[in-house]
Order: structure tokens, then sequence, then C-alpha cells
């Protein structure tokens, strides 16, 4: 059976798979990346490695035609398990299941070589598990990941598929769709005391103000939204929300997310607010740089990037005195040195120089937004344990799927931590 037609055969179905496979764990919005063949000719070497030493070290030594047959026609097999592991399998259980999987691969080596051999090759499957235990290692020190996909290089790139129409048209009716979005926030007045009262008028009233930077991924407009309901469920600001929203899939529904609509909008909702005692709650979501700067992008809408000297400039010009801000994006920790003090909480999904990962278009939430929103949010007792257990899960994730650490990162401004005890958490769902 062991023929090169046979080998070469196996080989280009496994090569096959791994490239669909491989471009649908992706999602959408990803390019060809011509650098990810250089990775798979290293994969392509290990395997030959592996066969050579296989067969040099068997007794008596194999035809490395054999032991090549050996290992290609385990490779389709291998891609798929894989992807099942990683797709469909809980990440507390992952682990396991992959341990099973290797020694499956183990079991399905030492039959192979026993039946084309007549006896128990212990030393080559010894040889060969340090070699792969090898390159393992070194695959936890350095990418080795092969991929032929790669996000694009600028992903503020405009998207030609809206038309100009659409875009002029859009941009000239946001001052509207703005101001008829701020009429439905709830004053502070709701809770006595109003705009007119003291700071010790009663509680502080909390204001959400969502911004989702990006429209080609649909991941940071459903982070936004899932982070508006949490924190209308533990600060009890349902009524007092705003959403600014770019998401390719729905133009019409939110304002968008523009640098100039959330400096209106923060001015606007600076209005509804007790200066002395209320708290805005700020959540953005998108790609980020360590200039720093977020990514702001929709269609061909020529749009300014957010910095976070405008960022600041925003706020420092509404008024706004109390202020809880979480920045779930690459790099989010740049934003700390311009935006921290004494008012306010700063809670990063990343350091200034570290990436955080999972915003690809086929994914509801980010990591940082599930271990926050989604899983540590709901249930703790204050942001700062709701700080401390997301970042000791993202630091799990990270070590069992071996990518560099995006280090997540907070600021807890004291004298707004005063205040927000004055407002304690509700309790969680069920």
């Amino acid at each position: 059976m062991a023929s090169d037609a046979s080998v070469a055969g196996c080989a280009a179905v496994a090569l096959a798979l791994w490239v669909i496979v491989d471009r649908l764990q992706w999602g959408a919005g990803v390019e060809f990346d011509t650098f990810g063949i250089s990775m798979l000719a290293l994969i392509a070497l290990l395997v030959l490695a592996l066969a050579y030493v296989s067969a040099r070290l068997s007794t008596p030594p194999l035809p490395m035609r054999c032991t090549l047959l050996i290992a290609v026609a385990l490779l389709p097999l291998f891609i798929i398990m894989s992807a099942l592991i990683d797709s469909y399998i809980a990440e507390r259980w992952r682990t396991l299941a992959s341990l099973l999987l290797d020694a499956g691969l183990l079991l399905y080596a030492a039959h192979s070589l026993r039946a084309v051999s007549g006896k128990l090759q212990l030393r080559a499957l010894l040889a060969a598990t340090a070699l792969l235990s090898a390159y393992l290692w070194l695959g936890q020190l350095i990418d080795l990941r092969p991929t032929l996909w790669a996000p694009p290089d600028n992903v503020d790139e405009p998207d030609s598929s809206m038309s100009p129409q659409v875009a002029e048209s859009l941009l000239f009716e946001q001052r509207d769709r703005l101001d008829e979005a701020l009429e439905a926030v709830a004053d502070s007045s709701a809770e006595g005391g109003g705009g007119q009262g003291g700071a010790d008028a009663g509680p502080p009233a909390v204001f959400f103000v969502g911004f989702a930077g990006v429209a080609s991924q649909k991941v940071f407009a459903e982070e936004i939204k899932l982070a508006a309901h949490v924190v209308g469920q533990r600060f009890d600001s349902a009524s007092r929300q705003l959403l600014l929203i770019n998401d390719h899939r729905d133009l019409d529904r939110y304002p968008l997310a523009t640098v100039s609509g959330l400096r209106y909008a923060l001015g606007e909702v600076a209005k509804k607010m007790n200066p002395d005692r209320d708290i805005l709650f700020l959540s953005l979501s998108s790609h980020g740089s360590d200039e720093p700067l977020l990514s702001v992008s929709n269609g061909i809408l020529p749009l300014q990037q957010l910095s976070g000297e405008n960022l600041a400039s925003a706020l420092r010009d509404s008024g706004i005195k109390w202020r809880v801000i979480v920045i779930s994006a690459c790099h989010a920790g740049a934003f700390i040195a311009p935006l921290k003090n004494s008012n306010t909480i700063l809670i990063t999904a990343a350091a200034a120089n570290k990436t955080s990962f999972g915003c690809s278009d086929d994914r509801d939430l980010t990591y940082f937004g599930e271990a926050f929103y989604r899983d540590a949010l709901p249930r703790a007792k204050d942001l700062q344990q709701a700080f401390t257990l997301t970042r000791s899960a993202i630091a799990a994730r990270e070590l069992a799927e071996h990518v560099a650490a995006s280090n997540p990162q907070a600021y807890f401004g004291a004298q707004v931590e005063q205040l927000l005890a004055r407002r304690p958490l509700r309790s969680p769902a069920p």
C-alpha cells in the first residue's frame, strides 16, 4: 500500500482539509496569508522527520515510505478531531480531550509499526515521541500554529460594499438619531434629587454609554449589547443607557459609533446627571493599538479614530466627574495614563504592550467580554472582585491555549470607589 501515489494522495487530502477547517475556524473578515506557506513547510518537515526516525530506529529498519504513509494517513482524522475539540468541547474539559487524542495517536503509531514489522517498536516510538514533544515545547515559546489566513493588515480599511448614497444618508441622519436615543435616557431625578441635588441627596445613579467601534465584525456590537444588559442589572441602569454601535448587519437600530457622536452624547448625558454624585459607566469595544488608539470604521464612511487624547477631551468637556471606563481592545492599557484620576476606575482587556484575543466575526464575545461581562460581573460583589475573577479566568485560558498573556490591567480611583460604596451592586440574577 505504501506507494508514492498513496502517500501523495493522503498528504493532499490532509492539506485541503486543513485549509478548509482553518478558514472556518477563523471566521469572516480574514485574508489569505502567504507567510503561512512556510509554516506548513515546517509541519511537512516534522512529518518527514517522524517518518525517518521511526523507520531507522525500528528493528529491523523499515522502508521510510511505509512509515511516512502511517503518518500522513492519520493527518485527516487528527485535523478533524482537533477542530471538534476546539469548537465543541467546554474549556474545562479541553485539556483532557487533547490528552486523550494524544494517547490515541500513540496507540495508533504503536499498532501500525507492529502491524508492518511484526513486533512492538519501543525504541522508534520513544524517539518519535521525544521529537514531537520538542516541537510542542517550542510551540509554547513561539507561535508555530500553521495557518494560511490572517486578519487584514488594516482593520480600518473602508468597506466598499456600502454605496456613497447610503454613507451620506447615514451621516446626515445621525444628529436626529442621537437626539431620539438620548430622549429615551431617564433623568437622574427618577431616584430623587435630580440635577439640582447635592452630593449627599441620595445614592448615585449610574448612566451607561456603550461604544462598538468596528462594523465589519459583529463581536464588538454583541459585546456592547451584553455589557448594557449586565450593567443594567447590577447597577440598575437599564433606563439610563445609550448605545453607539457600528454593525454591518444593522445600520438603523442604533446611532453610529463615531468620535463626534460620542462627544455629543457624553455632553447630553451629562445634562441628565447630577454632576456631584452620578457615575458614568463607559464601555468601549474595538480593535486597538498602543498609541493609544481605538479603531472606528463603518463601511466607506471616513471616520476619525478614537485616541486617548480625544477621549480624555470629550470626557473633560462633558463635565462628567465620576467615571467607570472599561475598554475591550488590544493594547487597551495604553489608555490608562491619559484617563486616570482619583474619580475614575479603568479596566482594560490587555496591557499597553499586549494583544487581547477573540475579536473574530464568528464570535459573539471576545475572551475579555466572556470573562468580564458574561461570567464575572453578573456574580461579583463589586468591580474589584469582577476584575480579579476576569484576570484569573483569562490567564488560565491563555495558558491552556498556549498564547501570549494579554495581562488585563485596572486602575481604581480611591474617591470613586467610596462613591460606588453608596450604590451597592444589586443581587446577582439567578
